[in-house]
């Protein structure tokens, strides 16, 4: 399940009045996970706007934080990232264990067809 990748270097791009932290996760997320991230973003949606993306290398975390604003700590935002992130992947681990136990089931049912 996805992770940040520590191995790997945060992408931080500027523009416009506007800083974007991409931070890397380990390998790909599933489109379940990318789901549940989006949920838990939306519910945030006053302090914290970020997304999840899904590219030809790895899935990243995009942190859209205010280039422009006097005294403001991105860390705050960063960290929030970071903890979304661990929450949607143990939903998504809970929700794979959840399957396997059914689909365990369902076979276990079938061989004593």
């Amino acid at each position: 399940m996805p992770d940040i990748d520590r191995t790997a270097d945060i992408k931080v791009i500027a523009g416009q009045g506007a800083v974007n932290a991409e931070i890397p996760l380990t390998g790909h997320a599933s489109e379940h996970w990318l789901q549940i991230f989006h949920s838990l973003v939306s519910k945030r949606k006053q302090d914290l706007r970020a997304e999840a993306e899904d590219r030809e290398d790895r899935t990243w975390v995009i942190v859209m934080l205010p280039g422009t604003l006097p005294g403001h700590h991105p860390e705050s935002a960063l960290d929030a990232a970071r903890e979304l992130i661990g929450e949607a992947t143990g939903m998504d681990d809970q929700f794979q264990s959840g399957a396997a136990q059914t689909e365990a089931a369902i076979r276990d049912w079938w061989a004593r067809q």
